[in-house]
C-alpha cells in the first residue's frame, strides 16, 4: 500500500515561491513523487497558503494555484471532529505550538496519513514523522 502525506503549509509555498531554479526543479519532483502516492491537505493549509501566497501574488492567483494543485492530484480534506480532539489534546501537552501545526499532525496520530511534508521543527516537538525535499 502507498504511503499518504499531509502537506504543511510550508511545503506549498516553497513549491510556489522556490529561492532558486535547482530549488524549483527539487521542490516540483519532490512533490510529483509525493502526489504520485497521495497528498492530502487540511482546509487550514488552504487557509494559511492563500494568506501568505496572496499577498505574494494576489488572491484570486493563490486561489488559481491551489486549484492546480487540486487538478494534479492534492485531496483536500475537511477538519472533523476527531481531528480537532486530538489537535485539542496535542496543544494540551505542548503549549507552545502552534494551532495549524496541531491540526495538522493530528492526521497523522489519527493514522489518517503517515507523515508531513515539511521542514518544520514543531512537527519533531510532536513526534510526528516528517518528510522533506532531499
Amino acid at each position: 500500500m502507498a504511503l499518504t502525506s499531509i502537506t504543511d503549509t510550508r511545503m506549498l509555498i516553497h513549491l510556489e515561491f522556490p529561492t532558486n531554479q535547482e530549488a524549483a526543479a527539487k521542490t516540483r519532483n519532490f512533490f510529483e513523487h509525493e502526489l504520485r502516492r497521495k497528498i492530502i491537505a487540511p482546509t487550514i493549509v488552504l487557509t494559511e497558503f492563500v494568506e501568505v501566497a496572496g499577498t505574494k501574488i494576489g488572491q484570486e492567483a493563490a486561489k488559481n494555484r491551489l486549484n492546480v494543485l487540486k487538478e494534479k492530484g492534492l485531496k483536500i480534506i475537511d477538519l472533523n471532529e476527531k481531528q480537532a480532539l486530538i489537535a485539542g489534546e496535542l496543544l494540551l501537552a505542548h503549549r507552545n505550538i502552534p494551532i495549524t501545526d496541531a491540526l495538522i499532525a493530528s492526521y497523522v496520530k489519527s493514522g489518517a496519513a503517515d507523515y508531513v511534508l515539511t521542514d518544520d521543527p514543531h512537527f519533531k516537538t510532536l513526534n510526528i514523522k516528517t518528510k522533506w525535499i532531499p
